[in-house]
């Protein structure tokens, strides 16, 4: 069943707030003189953080024009009713591209506190169901309003 899901490099986890262009915290996981690897639920949640930040045609030169999501367009946008359902608009528009996902089971942005020092951050909860599996997989991801 995990071998449907994949093996890759793992990555250092960047600020989940970070625009996904920012690389700079972005680095291959070091283990014992050589380079860790992450394979099953753990792959696929990093290969959705990794969609999700990653700017929708920056790949574009590599073939993936469809890689990414258009997340980067809500930037400067406020917390409103409107950009959550955008943000959930592009979060299955982009997850729709991964083979690995059978279903977006649902996208849950944290609600909007007025006098919270994170109003220029949508806190998302991305549930998908990986496939060949029952169990969906959650993964949790910030996505930073302010450029």
């Amino acid at each position: 069943m995990a071998e449907s899901l994949e093996t890759d490099l793992q990555l250092t986890w960047r600020s989940l707030g970070m625009q996904s262009s920012d690389r700079i915290a972005v680095d291959l996981m070091a283990e014992r003189s050589d380079l860790a690897l992450v394979s099953g639920r753990a792959n696929l949640a990093q290969a959705i953080v990794n969609r999700l930040l990653t700017r929708q045609g920056e790949l574009s030169l590599l073939g993936h024009p469809d890689y990414g999501s258009r997340l980067y367009l809500l930037v400067g946008e406020p917390q409103s009713r409107r950009t959550h359902l955008r943000a959930e608009f592009y979060v299955r528009e982009s997850l729709g591209f991964e083979r690995r996902i059978s279903e977006v089971v649902s996208v849950t942005i944290a609600p909007i506190m007025p006098r919270s020092d994170q109003r220029s951050t949508l806190e998302l909860q991305v549930v998908v169901r990986p496939i060949d599996q029952s169990e969906p997989l959650v993964v949790n991801i910030a996505v930073a309003l302010e450029g």
